[in-house]
């Protein structure tokens, strides 16, 4: 049986709106602020000392994913504008390249210097993140898939490959460097989100529906169904493992963020935080000095950041 929820370290408020995604700023081992990119284009960058705004910036329009690396940072929006932007000292931030992808919720990666995004025609693109250029296109030799939803990367036996995760609820192993199909299996529609284990061979999808499904990666490529875990109430926005692969956290449409054991796939708690659905979800990785502790914080549609410090002993 589940435990009682426990309380937050800390809830950030402010005039967010509608959050779409978070990241993570490390200054060396430390994370110094945390971004949340929100659905009228904002970035605010969060202080995690003070847990006071330091700055925002009008970076574009619902902006669906945001990525860090010092000094840059990358938005990709809904309508498929892509942005490099060089981060001023004094938090501003200058853009530099811009790029047009497929438009959508899917969140665009990185793999090792490359972008990966959602392109026309359910293809996948990856762009060098240093010239903005396409590099290559990952395409399916299957029909009917509808819009790309989700993406992740997967390190099958020391091949780098991409998971991609469609409307159709097929799911699409692409080998990262020549783009090749490797495998596909059909699981429930409109999937939503994709996480991977690299070292277990074993990954989660969300979807639609009520149920989460794990499957499975051989090296032979070959992927199959291993179970399905049944959720309350239908819709999951968002799947995330913890880095330490301990951790598997779900973000619902109900609100609920519930956090499974990977290893046993048993429910550990409920966290009811939210009072709209539950958009991302991230792990520090790396200690934030002002809870001696690596943290999780959890983003919502109802403009409020929950941070967290659970089962990390």
């Amino acid at each position: 049986m589940a435990l009682l929820p426990p309380d937050p370290l800390f809830i950030l408020k402010s005039d967010m709106g509608h959050i779409h995604n978070l990241e993570f700023m490390f200054n060396g081992n430390n994370a110094t602020h945390l971004l949340a990119a929100t659905e009228e284009g904002y970035i605010y960058f969060w202080n995690l000392q003070t847990n006071r705004v330091t700055y925002k910036q009008r970076l574009g329009i619902a902006i669906q994913a945001i990525h860090y690396m010092s000094p840059y940072i990358i938005t990709q929006e809904k309508s498929g504008d892509v942005k490099l932007w060089h981060l001023e000292t004094n938090f501003t931030c200058t853009l530099l390249k811009e790029y047009h992808c497929e438009g959508g919720y899917c969140r665009s990666i990185i793999i090792n210097s490359c972008l990966i995004l959602p392109e026309v025609n359910s293809k996948v693109g990856s762009i060098d993140l240093q010239t903005f250029r396409t590099v290559t296109t990952y395409e399916s030799t299957k029909e009917k898939l509808g819009n790309t939803m989700a993406l992740e990367k997967a390190d099958i036996g020391g091949t780098i490959c991409v998971l991609a995760g469609y409307e159709s609820g097929d799911i699409i192993l692409f080998h990262f460097l020549s783009g090749s199909q490797l495998s596909n299996i059909q699981l429930r529609e409109y999937i939503t989100s994709i996480a991977f284990d690299s070292v277990t061979g074993r990954g989660v999808c969300g979807n639609s529906s009520n149920q989460l499904q794990v499957f499975t990666i051989d090296k032979g490529h070959s992927i199959k169904l291993k179970c399905e875990i049944s959720l309350k109430n239908a819709g999951c926005n968002v799947v995330r493992l913890r880095p330490d692969r301990k951790i598997l956290a779900c973000g619902g449409w109900d609100g609920n963020l519930r956090l499974f054991s990977w290893k046993s796939l048993r429910l550990l708690v409920g966290l009811n935080q939210h009072n709209n659905s539950v958009t991302d979800v991230i792990f520090s990785g790396q200690i934030v000095p002002e809870w001696n502790s690596n943290i999780m914080s959890v983003a919502g549609g109802d403009g409020s950041i929950s941070l967290w410090n659970l089962y990390n002993q």
